[in-house]
């Protein structure tokens, strides 16, 4: 079966200290959108049959997707085995949770082909065990998540949205943004208030330290009449703006390539809508 894995945009992230385990306690507002990675899922004798468009990415022992197939049959002692194909949209370290929306797709996925009986709580707890974001994933809703990130609270927000995702060709490690935010711990820059959602991020004073392409690209969007306000996503390094209009992201993504170079990934968005909702909208 073919599964959709939506990236993430944070619209914000708020750091609010550090945990016993070591860990930063957070509060963000994460929302899918329609960018995403496509994988097909199917059901074989025995084993985990792993591929993946990005030959990068191609190793099954370290595939999230690939570990939360095996995850989800030792938990529930199937005796099956399955067959992953990931065609890669979305950039890695990106700051969009593509790896973890991957290895939800896989836990929806099996539950469904399997005919498993697991409710979205505990598919939840079973995506904890290999990341914090993956649980956000489960849901595929916008949602509130705190504590590491895996305490998932479902919201809806009062109004659409939509926009222009660029990154720039490079990564930020999460650890690394994580342990420079500890060593200065301050806010990120408080932005526009949108649908009753403040847009911050507490992880771009340690990135835009050390990206300068982060901050520049971040300012030249809220300089364009289009443009409601910009943000970065996640620890980096993807940043998005969003939009007055779907109409208006065709025009801001020619001038941004025209300006900042013509190779670089640049896609328009929208909030992610379950297709089932789609079937069933008028």
């Amino acid at each position: 079966m073919k599964q959709f894995a939506p990236a993430k945009i944070n619209l914000y992230l708020h750091i609010l200290g550090r945990r016993p385990d070591g860990f930063h306690e957070l509060e963000t507002l994460m929302a899918p959108i329609s960018l995403g990675d496509t994988l097909d899922i199917d059901l074989i004798a025995s084993g985990i049959e792993f591929t993946c468009s990005d030959p990068t990415l191609s190793d099954a022992k370290d595939n999230l997707a690939a570990r939360a197939a095996r995850l989800f049959l030792d938990e529930f002692k199937l005796a099956t085995g399955v067959r992953i194909h990931l065609e890669k949209c979305v950039p890695a370290g990106a700051g969009l949770g593509g790896g973890s929306s991957d290895a939800a797709a896989v836990l929806l996925a099996l539950r469904q082909l399997t005919q498993t009986d697991c409710p979205d709580a505990k598919l939840a707890e079973l995506a904890a065990r290999l990341g914090s974001d993956i649980p956000f994933f489960i849901y595929r809703a916008a949602a509130i998540c705190r504590g590491r990130g895996e305490i998932i609270e479902p919201v809806a927000l009062r109004e659409n949205f939509q926009g222009l995702l660029v990154h720039p060709g490079f990564g930020v490690p999460t650890p690394w943004a994580y342990k420079t935010y500890a060593q200065n711990p301050r806010a990120g820059e408080t932005g526009r208030t949108l649908g009753g959602v403040t847009l911050r991020n507490d992880l771009e004073p340690p990135a835009f330290s050390k990206f300068p392409w982060l901050p520049a690209v971040k300012a030249w969007f809220r300089a364009q009449p289009e443009v409601l306000d910009a943000l970065m996503s996640g620890s980096g390094s993807s940043v998005f703006a969003l939009t007055h209009t779907q109409e208006e992201i065709g025009p801001l993504r020619e001038r941004f390539l025209a300006e900042h170079g013509a190779t670089l990934f640049s896609m328009p968005f929208a909030a992610f809508v379950i297709p089932s909702e789609v079937e069933g909208s008028v």
